[in-house]
């Protein structure tokens, strides 16, 4: 019996995409003003590259746009971190149709969860700017934890905090390795949420179900509970 839902966080419930795309426009007009379109673009191909969706550590990127935008008078490294941290919240945005599906989910009875890797600062002020921390019973963060997915001490310390067991839970996520196998090997039924992607990451481990629309889990839930 499906008792809990977990969710990532960042390209689960909040488009991510979108976030970095306003946080280059503020990168731009703080650090490259009055630079004409064509290197704006080039700026926002180059940071996209180093922040490789998110999972490029935040240093390594600071020395990447430094050495590749053959930055004059570049920030220093805790400058530029500041400045991330305290940006990159005020740029999060909910995924499509991200409350609808949270107030059913809630309705059913269902107990909801978020793991999500990252610092306090950054994860916090992400979910206190959505606004989404009343449908969760538990949330937590791998800094305050000291493990990060796919770690199985991270989602276990979650599905203690819920009081269920892994097999009555789902964990919904978009990285195919930190939510999907990382998910797996505890025993967690996991749903990939992929917007555009096929499952070509692990012949041991496939997903329960794959979504590209967060509203397809209600579906999906649905056909669950009538089996």
């Amino acid at each position: 019996m499906l008792k809990a839902i977990i969710f990532d966080l960042d390209e689960t419930l909040t488009d991510r995409r979108a976030a970095i795309n306003s946080f280059i426009e503020r990168l731009i007009a703080r650090y490259f003003p009055n630079t004409d379109e064509d290197t704006q673009l080039m700026i926002a191909k180059r940071f996209k590259e180093a922040d490789h969706y998110g999972y490029r550590d935040k240093q390594e990127v600071y020395q990447m746009l430094v050495e590749r935008l053959q930055w004059v008078n570049p920030p220093t490294a805790d400058e530029y971190l500041s400045f991330f941290r305290k940006e990159i919240p005020l740029c999060i945005q909910p995924m499509d149709q991200l409350f609808p599906v949270l107030r059913q989910l809630k309705s059913k009875g269902l107990k909801l969860g978020i793991i999500t890797n990252g610092t306090v600062q950054v994860q916090e002020g992400k979910i206190q700017r959505l606004g989404i921390r009343e449908y969760f019973d538990s949330i937590v963060i791998s800094e305050e934890t000291g493990v990060k997915k796919p770690d199985p001490a991270i989602y276990m310390k979650v599905l203690e905090r819920l009081n269920v067991l892994p097999s009555e839970t789902w964990f919904v996520g978009d990285h195919p390795h930190n939510d999907i196998i990382g998910a797996a090997q505890c025993g967690i039924k996991p749903i990939w949420f992929t917007r555009d992607g096929s499952w070509d990451y692990s012949e041991v481990v496939k997903p329960y179900r794959t979504i590209h629309k967060l509203e397809e889990l209600i579906r999906i839930y649905n056909e669950h509970h009538e089996s």
